[in-house]
């Protein structure tokens, strides 16, 4: 999609007092990337992989279409942003929200 993606999606899981300790590059199969996330005081770590299989390639992170946070079923597809107070924007922003809380409550 766009690189807004990852710059938000960066920005809420760091409100979540995540940070992106590592990009690992992709596996050349399915996986576009990923972000080793930790937390200041936490052990564990938190791998959040970034899906970007073309028909012929695997596609950039920064051209990813969706994540998935390792080890679960939490997912985020990269929709539209949508402007201001539209529906896609809300949807985004809800979507966005709900897959921050679910990582940070899961690991």
């Amino acid at each position: 999609m766009a690189d807004w993606h990852l710059r938000e999606l960066r920005t809420s899981l760091e409100k979540r007092g995540w940070r992106v300790a590592a990009e690992l590059p992709g596996d050349d199969r399915a996986i576009s990337g990923s972000w080793n996330l930790k937390r200041a005081g936490d052990t564990r770590d938190l791998m959040v992989d970034f899906e970007g299989l073309d028909e012929k390639r695997v596609l950039p992170m920064s051209e990813s279409y969706a994540c998935r946070a390792r080890g679960t079923s939490h997912t985020l597809y990269f929709s539209r942003r949508g402007e201001g107070g539209s529906k896609a924007r809300k949807r985004w922003n809800s979507e966005l929200a709900a897959f921050v809380a679910a990582v940070s409550n899961a690991v």
